[in-house]
């Protein structure tokens, strides 16, 4: 029985290729875009799930608290004594606890010398946490023995080279000796940590001054935490006695002003945006938002496929009918076009595994993501396509064949109509509106997501970041800090430079107590308020703007103990305005002095955070950051001479630098990769909403053939025939415009609503959508339109 349905189902597939071209290619555009989606999300969601039981795995975030309760800041990482002392209270809870520290710096081996960026001192008990695949030597071990390090294989080539790294010494920092214990299997690129080196955890202790001391530094928070939890051991358990173990170990205010958190190692990369993060995380607000755009346009594929099938219902009236005449029942019947849809997308799989095949390399490259499509080792994925593509044919077939297996045989023998045609009808109007709908929906979300990371891009930030480079200070260029900056000045193309211990792009995420001269009192500030050192050069370099007061004074010595404030730390502190803070008496972490000068609110961070109130030190001595202003067109000249005075000034530490509009552009850069595949996917599916109205149209010029002809000769123009024809469409989308748009409002003002910093919502994305929209319907339908317009009327009367 079912070869005999398949032989019919391909039999009508051959004879009616326009349709099956349209419906295939449009089922196989869908899937495709499906597969991509699904092979994206699939990856976001498996990050970290490659250590062994994965989902036993958490870690300690520390919440820090303003006075008035709110959060001040939230860090991914905690001081090295909490790890220590949260082993012994929760002894019954927590199995393993250990931490790792990650910095950057310089690697020598021989007479070569490397720039690193994921090193990382640990516990031993990391090892035990984690999962990672040894090749050489006992990682655990190594990470017991003072002076061992381990590397990740990939680092172990690019020091070594093809020679044997085990026992071999390397030197880091230009301060320590390190030997190669051990030798690990690279961590999979969905790993929230990059861990290409740790060394063991003495070195830490000794750069503390000793294991006491380091139990004592409460305020280091550089250490991620991790933990796993004892057999009895609950998550709820160890949190409800949180407030007393901050007591014993921090005072009995603790609880008010800080407070520790638990998350799952493998809900970091989704839920987790802290401060000071090791990496860049994602958002699972994204995996739902590509999850209903794949569900969207296989949706709108489907649709093409109900609406193609019912519509071409008076052309197969006759079969059902003379099929029902000689006792076909209506479940075979059903089963007859179910098998039609389910051979239909059978074939498009097959074209959607091709397409997936070979657009993967770009979309591999495009996502920075190692996304990997492979059907013949994955019977998970070969039994979810498949599944998929039979769910789909069922699903996209299911009314076609209930409404085709329903026709009475008497009314279609005398009209060759079917009993429901005018149901057909208003059905397909529904479901082009409803296509349109969301094609209307994603044409909005594209067009305010465009015009946010343009704001984004080109807002003014309150300075100039032109052409600024940004140099890291070594400890060699530290030692002479004012003598290499008057070198740069003899640059041609140098302007100015400023030092600073962070650099905007970054985070402030430095703070100390405040207290302030308010009413002729001194008062502690409600709000922590963030700390930049810089030196007198940043604020002119940067252009800042002043609105009360002057700049830092080189030669005022009494200036290292003044501060500078932006108007938001004006506004928090409870001064009217930057006048009557200064001269101000202040204290900031233990160093009292005055307000001499008040800079305007300027974004130091990423435009989704609000600008919080910062407090501009001047000390030299924690100056991390050089930037550089470079004026005219031969920037590549003065970059060239400023890396040859670093090479003499710090001849033992490679030089390391970047551009501030390099910098924010990295910082958006996820946002506008997103931006760029919601823009393709976007488009994709209106490409099948149009594909589907312009088989719609076809089959709808084919059925007025004869009215065409009878117009024509009774003396209608071209025009009037197409907009004859192309109004019911155009209405159709229209509608489709007054029912997307509210949604639309509804759905990216939600969005928006994330951004500390965005643009308001008005009519412009909703003018563009439809106006797209009804260009494209108009195109699509014209296509045919005119073509029926130009033929010869006495050829089509001929022949009806």
């Amino acid at each position: 029985m079912f070869k005999n349905y398949f032989k019919i189902a391909l039999r009508n597939l051959l004879k009616h290729k326009g349709f099956s071209f349209i419906n295939i290619l449009g089922l196989s555009v869908g899937l495709t875009c499906c597969l991509l989606i699904g092979l994206y999300i699939s990856e976001e969601l498996s990050y970290d799930k490659f250590h062994k039981d994965a989902d036993k795995i958490y870690r300690f975030t520390r919440e820090f608290k303003s006075n008035d309760g709110t959060t001040s800041l939230h860090l991914s990482r905690l001081a090295p004594p909490f790890a220590h002392y949260l082993k012994d209270y929760y002894e019954g809870d927590i199995a393993q606890i250990g931490r790792f520290i990650s910095t950057a710096g310089t690697v020598e081996y021989g007479d070569k010398l490397f720039n690193e960026t994921d090193l990382a001192f640990a516990d031993p008990e990391i090892v035990d946490i984690l999962t990672f695949e040894t090749i050489q030597g006992d990682i655990k071990a190594a990470l017991t023995k003072p002076g061992s390090v381990v590397l990740s294989e990939s680092l172990a080539k690019k020091y070594f080279g093809n020679e044997d790294p085990m026992g071999k010494s390397i030197r880091i920092f230009d301060q320590a000796d390190l030997l190669v214990q051990g030798v690990y299997k690279d961590l999979p690129d969905n790993s929230s940590f990059e861990l290409n080196m740790m060394g063991d955890f003495s070195a830490i202790e000794q750069f503390y001054g000793g294991r006491e001391n380091l139990l004592q530094a409460w305020g280091s928070n550089n250490f991620t935490t991790l933990f796993t939890l004892t057999e009895t051991g609950s998550i709820d358990g160890i949190l409800d006695r949180m407030d007393d173990f901050l007591v014993i170990q921090l005072g009995e205010n603790a609880p008010s002003w800080t407070e520790l958190h638990v998350q799952k190692l493998t809900d970091i990369h989704l839920t987790s945006n802290l401060s000071d993060e090791l990496g860049e995380n994602s958002d699972i607000t994204y995996v739902y938002i590509f999850t209903s755009i794949a569900v969207l346009i296989l949706l709108i594929a489907c649709i093409n496929y109900m609406n193609l099938a019912t519509a071409r219902s008076a052309r197969r009236a006759k079969e059902v009918g003379m099929r029902k005449v000689f006792g076909a029942g209506k479940g075979s019947l059903m089963s007859q076009f179910l098998t039609e849809s389910i051979v239909l997308t059978l074939f498009a799989v097959l074209l959607s595994i091709g397409f997936t095949n070979l657009i993967l390399p770009f979309f591999r490259e495009f996502t920075e993501l190692n996304l990997v499509f492979n059907l013949i080792d994955n019977f998970a994925l070969v039994a979810m396509v498949f599944g998929g593509a039979l769910l789909v044919g069922v699903l996209a077939g299911s009314y076609p064949a209930f409404y085709l297996s329903a026709f009475r045989p008497l009314e279609v023998m005398r009209s060759s109509k079917g009993s429901t045609a005018g149901k057909s009808g208003l059905l397909r109007k529904a479901l082009v509106v409803v296509q349109f709908s969301i094609s209307i929906i994603l044409i909005v979300s594209t067009v305010v997501v465009y015009q946010q990371l343009s704001y984004m891009q080109n807002k003014n930030l309150g300075y100039d970041k032109e052409q600024m480079m940004i140099l890291n200070v070594s400890n060699e260029i530290s030692a002479n800090y004012e003598t290499f900056k008057n070198e740069l000045s003899n640059i041609a193309g140098v302007k100015s430079a400023g030092g600073s211990s962070r650099i905007p792009s970054g985070q402030l995420l430095d703070s100390q107590g405040a207290q302030a001269e308010v009413n002729g009192e001194m008062q502690p500030t409600q709000v922590v308020i963030k700390q930049l050192q810089v030196d007198y050069g940043f604020v002119p370099n940067y252009q800042m703007e002043l609105v009360a007061g002057r700049n830092f004074d080189k030669d005022y010595l009494r200036d290292s103990a003044n501060f500078m404030l932006n108007e938001e730390a004006v506004r928090i502190i409870g001064w009217a305005d930057g006048n009557e803070a200064i001269g101000k008496k202040m204290t900031y972490g233990g160093v009292t002095g005055q307000v001499v000068g008040v800079v305007k609110d300027f974004h130091f961070e990423s435009l989704q955070s609000e600008i919080v109130p910062v407090v501009l030190a001047n000390n030299r001595n924690r100056l991390r950051f050089l930037s550089i202003k470079i004026e005219g067109q031969n920037l590549t000249n003065a970059v060239a001479q400023i890396e040859e005075a670093y090479a003499a000034f710090s001849p033992n530490s490679p030089i390391q630098y970047n551009f501030l509009n390099d910098r924010f552009n990295n910082l958006y850069q996820s946002e506008t990769q997103r931006s760029e595949l919601f823009t393709i996917f976007s488009g994709l599916a209106i490409f099948l909403a149009c594909l589907g109205l312009f088989g719609l149209a076809s089959f709808t010029v084919a059925q007025r053939g004869k009215e065409i002809s009878i117009r024509k000769v009774l003396g209608a123009s071209v025009n009037q025939i197409v907009n004859t024809l192309s109004k019911e469409f155009l209405v159709l989308v229209a509608i489709s415009l007054l029912i997307a748009a509210p949604i639309g409002w509804y759905l990216m003002s939600d969005w928006l609503g994330s951004y500390a910093y965005r643009i308001g919502l008005g009519v412009v994305p909703f003018i563009v959508a439809g106006g797209v929209a009804l260009l494209i319907a108009f195109i699509t339908i014209s296509m045919q339109t005119f073509k029926a317009a130009f033929a010869n009327p006495a050829g089509r009367l001929r022949d009806d």
